[in-house]
């Protein structure tokens, strides 16, 4: 077996220092109504913690690098810059490392070197061809698929449905015991994603 990459046992800072990403989908949203109903496709882009196994559901209007970075500000704004990515060679991921690294640039030819948007990303692609290595995204895209197609069912949604079961899935997901969960009420509870999310 080989040694595991080194992004995946470094101490993190924070939760979501770092992270993998990855997309998981279809979902069909409709817009407007009687004859000017539309369909539209849309995607979860998942990041999860790569030390706490605590996931992030957003939603991605496409598959191309705009709508990942997107929803990558999205996440950002919300837990903060991760210093290392795990993916596989998406094309929408490789886009995003090239416009990532011009940016860092452009700020550097600034000078705001203080800055925590100048602090450098590690993004480490997955082998092409080879998703077994991307196991520790992928099953977490099975588990919030599952949850969210439970929360949504069969049900004709609009955006804003979509964006509300992406969060009832995500507080599902994160609410996981990560031991054993004992039938004795004198045990302690068990740890949870959502402790370390929220305290």
């Amino acid at each position: 077996m080989a040694p595991l990459p080194e992004i995946r046992f470094k101490t993190p800072l924070h939760a979501f220092a770092r992270t993998a990403v990855d997309f998981g989908g279809p979902f069909i949203t409709v817009q407007g109504r009687g004859k000017r109903r539309q369909k539209r496709i849309n995607h979860v882009c998942l990041f999860t913690c790569l030390a706490s196994r605590a996931v992030h559901l957003e939603v991605a209007f496409g598959l191309d690098t705009d709508s990942f970075l997107n929803a990558f500000y999205r996440m950002v704004n919300r837990r903060g810059l991760p210093k290392g990515i795990i993916s596989d060679n998406g094309t929408n991921f490789v886009g995003a490392n090239r416009e990532l690294k011009e940016l860092v640039a452009l700020l550097d030819k600034d000078k705001i070197h203080n800055s925590i948007s100048n602090q450098g990303i590690k993004w480490h692609f997955n082998q092409p061809f080879a998703p077994h290595f991307d196991g520790i995204h992928e099953t977490m895209i099975k588990s919030a698929k599952r949850a969210i197609y439970v929360i949504l069912g069969n049900a004709d949604i609009n955006d804003e449905e979509l964006l509300t079961a992406f969060t009832g899935a995500e507080a599902l997901i994160n609410s996981r015991p990560r031991t054993y969960q004992s039938a004795d009420p004198k045990d302690d509870t068990p740890l949870t994603q959502n402790h370390f999310l929220h305290g």
